[in-house]
């Protein structure tokens, strides 16, 4: 059996156990393979608001793309892509100077994983992530909607690939970097007053 072939079994096999290894919440993948490649479509998650994004990620940064390197899971049954960003700015959570965040997908000699609607990076990118921990490694909640690219004072994700599991048409957000900022602490000062009592 080609590892192409045995990554489509595993692929449908590991949504089962998805929560124990990269368990991105509400993700379901349809799978095909062909000619050394592996290609997940139509990916459906759960969609989330900044504010809802602020809530549940346990970190969020602003940081600069440094580098990448992409690998086999443990198991060998999916590849894996984890990036380094050096920290410019925490939003949430304590961080040090750099972060380490891994994806599903890749390249690694001639076979590679393509998952749709999964955050992609390039060296030197500035972005804001809200991340989410599951399993062993770090992660973006929810896929690309949780990774706003930051470029001439704006900020924005870009959700192409992904469907809504409530229905809803995908749609990129696109806004002022200091609206995002103000929108993320707005968020977490609500919720701060609401565990006081206030």
């Amino acid at each position: 059996m080609s590892r192409c072939r045995a990554g489509r079994r595993h692929a449908n096999s590991w949504i089962n156990r998805s929560r124990a290894t990269i368990g991105f919440a509400g993700l379901f993948f349809l799978v095909s393979a062909w000619a050394g490649s592996l290609r997940l479509f139509a990916t459906t998650v759960e969609r989330f608001s900044i504010q809802e994004l602020s809530l549940r990620s346990q970190t969020i940064v602003q940081g600069v793309v440094k580098g990448s390197r992409t690998f086999w899971s443990p198991d060998r049954k999916l590849i894996l892509t984890s990036t380094i960003l050096e920290v410019t700015e925490s939003l949430k959570g304590q961080t040090g100077r750099t972060i380490e965040v891994t994806t599903v997908g890749g390249q690694v000699g001639e076979t590679v994983l393509h998952v749709s609607g999964m955050p992609a990076f390039t060296a030197g990118e500035n972005a804001i992530l809200f991340i989410e921990r599951s399993g062993q490694f770090l992660t973006v909640l929810g896929l690309s909607q949780g990774k706003f690219t930051v470029s001439n004072g704006q900020a924005g994700n870009s959700v192409s690939g992904l469907n809504f599991a409530d229905g809803a048409t995908s749609s990129d957000t696109r806004l002022p970097l200091q609206s995002l900022k103000d929108a993320i602490r707005s968020a977490l000062e609500q919720e701060k007053r609401k565990g006081s009592g206030r």
